[in-house]
């Protein structure tokens, strides 16, 4: 940002090479646009370092996650969830065991197409035929 600092002292040092007169009306717009143009250049370095920070912080941000999703999807939850697939669309959904009632079935919306349907938990059958 510093080029446009060294712009607008270049300018400003070009009106007062003109000897503006600042009582007329030329030279009271001319100065006016030199002082706009040093507003403008404070206010582009004042957000540069704004965005700056945000990046830092977006930066911090995506190594936290890039962490988490190391632990989230590294972890083998197929002990934990049983996978089904809606019989009208398709979509596979993952369904908690402990979700299932106490006779091992379980009302499912798909959140895709909206179909309601049971499932049986394949867990209690298993259960049920080793008895």
């Amino acid at each position: 940002m510093e080029y446009l600092y060294e712009k607008v002292a270049y300018l400003k040092g070009l009106a007062d090479g003109l000897d503006l007169d600042d009582t007329t009306k030329e030279g009271k717009m001319l100065v006016k646009i030199v002082e706009t143009l040093e507003d403008f250049a404070d206010a582009i370095s004042d957000l540069d370092e704004e965005v700056e920070e945000v990046m830092e912080f977006v930066d911090i941000i995506d190594e936290d996650l890039a962490d988490l999703e190391k632990v989230v999807f590294e972890e083998d939850f197929s002990d934990d969830f049983d996978e089904f697939e809606c019989p009208n669309c398709g979509t596979v959904l993952f369904v908690d065991e402990d979700d299932f009632d106490e006779n091992g079935n379980l009302e499912i919306v798909c959140p895709d197409c909206g179909e309601e349907y049971t499932v049986e938990d394949d867990k209690e059958e298993e259960e049920k035929e080793e008895e």
